[in-house]
């Protein structure tokens, strides 16, 4: 049996001549979550007194009367952390041979050692032997007394009206590739839309943005904005369930300016509102609805 020799690196006296290689601000950056694992950390200056640590974290939120957006949480915690100093103080570990070790990433929350003076640090945290910072150092990072300092909305992921709709604010016209002439969709056989049949239906619709036919790429598909939405169940789905279950196999290739997705929860399915009435199935079939049928999707 071979233990393995591990080695501590130790600061040369070049280290402890306080150095900023990387200038931060005392705050959180005001973007969308960095990669952490590309920030420019640096070792600790020897000589470096914490007057404060900011930690940042990205979070999806719901904004009253916004919608859903990415927020970064600024948090402080007052004081000189001592064991947390002195976890980013140890030095790192490395091996002569071949360590066995774990694959899981893991991710260092993004926070700076503020100074008195307001010069601000991202500091190197120690690994070790495997690549991955002490545990230790970790819990002394998340153990600070935190206060949220703010909440900055970066950017929107979600419109009012999606996220009250339940349905993308965008959506590809899956459609406009599996309707072309050239494109053959799965060999059309009768059978169930969905087994077993949903107890409600998630229906949004779409609207076509600049549907042209001179795209640069072919194979680019037009995307839809969110025009409505609405829940079909009862007597409605039932009649609509029975139209999608038995609509005969369609070879109509019509342009067409609207379209559904109908969301059971699970696997969808894609309608034409206008043009040739198609139908989408989970399964990859084309059918062609009637235009009642169509009408339980708008009325």
């Amino acid at each position: 049996m071979f233990a393995a020799l591990v080695l501590i690196e130790r600061d040369s006296s070049e280290d402890k001549t306080p150095q900023l290689d990387h200038v931060v601000t005392a705050s959180c950056p005001k973007r969308s979550s960095p990669d952490l694992f590309s920030m420019p950390r640096q070792r600790l200056p020897s000589d470096f007194v914490t007057a404060q640590v900011i930690r940042c974290r990205w979070e999806s939120r719901y904004i009253p009367g916004k919608g859903r957006w990415e927020v970064v949480i600024e948090e402080r915690a007052d004081g000189p952390a001592d064991e947390l100093m002195t976890e980013l103080r140890r030095p790192s570990e490395s091996s002569l041979f071949p360590p066995m070790c774990t694959l899981e990433a893991v991710f260092v929350d993004y926070f700076v050692l503020v100074g008195p003076s307001g010069r601000a640090v991202l500091p190197e945290t120690p690994t070790g032997i495997c690549g991955k910072p002490f545990p230790s150092a970790l819990d002394a990072l998340r153990s600070l007394p935190y206060q949220v300092d703010g909440q900055i909305p970066i950017r929107s992921l979600e419109s009012e009206k999606s996220f009250r709709a339940g349905c993308h604010d965008k959506n590809l016209d899956v459609l406009e590739h599996v309707g072309r002439p050239d494109v053959a969709p799965q060999t059309w056989e009768r059978r169930q839309t969905w087994n077993p049949p949903p107890k409600g239906l998630r229906v949004c619709a779409f609207r076509i943005e600049n549907k042209t036919a001179d795209r640069l790429n072919p194979m680019d598909l037009p995307m839809g904005r969110l025009e409505s939405s609405r829940i079909l169940k009862g007597s409605s789905l039932r009649a609509l369930l029975a139209a999608l279950d038995t609509a005969p196999a369609s070879d109509c290739h019509s342009q067409h300016t609207r379209f559904a997705v109908l969301d059971p929860g699970f696997h969808e399915a894609y309608v034409e509102l206008d043009g040739c009435h198609n139908l989408l199935r989970p399964g990859g079939t084309l059918s062609r609805l009637t235009s009642d049928a169509v009408g339980l999707l708008t009325e």
